[in-house]
């Protein structure tokens, strides 16, 4: 990948944004900057153009204005944000590639506290910045990655409406079935109604956090808790399980329902375990938990569209088994309404690059 310029790094890991001049990389752009800015961190903006494959001599001649011109319009891009970010008080710094965006973000992630990209972005140099690219980051990167999606408004003036989830086939959220079926505590803190969201599904004002049934408290839980001090909102731990005989967990029913009482507690006791140790490491913001039977897609997307922010590792085992390496990732990332961020599991591989 050639690089074609760069403002040098402060090198101090710091808040990484991916930029392409869309409405998504400016929503990440504001959200990266307020990071920085409230954890005292240095801002690293990258913005990429993809050099074009021609054969035809009149295209190969052409090619290098191509080049520079991409060049001078991306650094030209990344110059304003940077203005911007350094009237804020911020420190900045800036890169500008040639290459596949997904894969420049993904190395630049190894030096990063935490990564930031808009759920959608499209210029005539770099494509597309986000669906390929925000999932590849997602699952690869070696820092947290931070998912910020479209804004959204209730449509009805007379009732407040929470958005559906972000579906391509525009199937409504409430056809995939999804039932609470036990919660370590009723909620201390109050919540907004929402017209078309159940109340065992509405986590207004909360962070939600998607758990592994069979892991220890993990590094997931805990960076989700720190958020959950940072802005002072509410912890919700969520697990969930097809428990039904047609989620084939057992060859038939009647063996199903005869274990069917252990795999809930299974459930349940991990937890309880989970919550009561992130209590008791927390300054004071409410932890509890919640089981639900669904899909674990299904469950963390629902709870999207309310949530302020959920919380997913890039690997799971039991109820959330492949999360972000297959169809539950995907689904939780193309779906959700509301910012979500993606804690790496794997162990961390860094980059002596730069």
């Amino acid at each position: 990948m050639a690089e074609a310029h760069e403002a040098t790094s402060s090198g101090v890991p710091g808040v990484l944004v991916g930029i392409d001049g869309s409405a998504g990389s400016e929503r990440a752009f504001k959200v990266g900057l307020m990071i920085a800015k409230q954890r005292e961190l240095p801002l690293r903006l990258i913005g990429t153009f993809i050099r074009p494959v021609v054969t035809d001599d009149y295209y190969v001649r052409q090619l290098d204005q191509y080049r520079s011109e991409a060049a001078h319009s991306v650094q030209d891009m990344l110059d304003e944000y940077s203005g911007r970010a350094a009237e804020a008080g911020v420190v900045v710094t800036s890169r500008t590639a040639e290459g596949d965006a997904g894969a420049t973000l993904v190395d630049e992630s190894s030096e990063a506290r935490i990564a930031v990209v808009g759920k959608r972005g499209r210029n005539r140099f770099a494509g597309r910045f986000l669906g390929s690219v925000s999932g590849k980051l997602a699952a690869h990167a070696h820092c947290p990655t931070l998912v910020v999606p479209e804004r959204w408004e209730s449509d009805s003036e007379s009732e407040l409406m929470a958005p559906e989830q972000d579906r391509p086939d525009a199937e409504a959220a409430h056809d995939e079935p999804v039932s609470l079926m036990e919660e370590s505590s009723a909620r201390e803190h109050s919540r907004r109604s929402f017209a078309n969201v159940t109340d065992e599904l509405n986590f207004d004002s909360e962070i939600v956090v998607g758990v592994d049934v069979g892991d220890r408290a993990s590094d997931v839980v805990h960076l989700a808790a720190e958020a959950a001090d940072l802005v002072n909102a509410p912890l919700t731990l969520v697990s969930a399980a097809p428990l039904n005989a047609q989620g084939h967990w057992y060859p038939n029913t009647v063996e199903h329902n005869l274990e069917l009482p252990n795999l809930r507690r299974r459930y349940t006791d991990h937890l309880e375990a989970m919550t009561q140790e992130v209590a008791a490491k927390s300054t004071g913001v409410p932890v509890r938990w919640q089981f639900f039977d669904g899909s674990p897609a299904g469950v963390l997307s629902e709870a999207s569209r309310t949530a302020t922010l959920v919380v997913l590792g890039t690997r799971g085992h039991g109820g959330f088994a492949g999360l972000l390496l297959g169809s539950v990732s995907q689904a939780v990332l193309n779906r959700a309404v509301c910012p979500v961020l993606v804690i790496p599991t794997h162990e961390p591989r860094r980059s002596h690059k730069r």
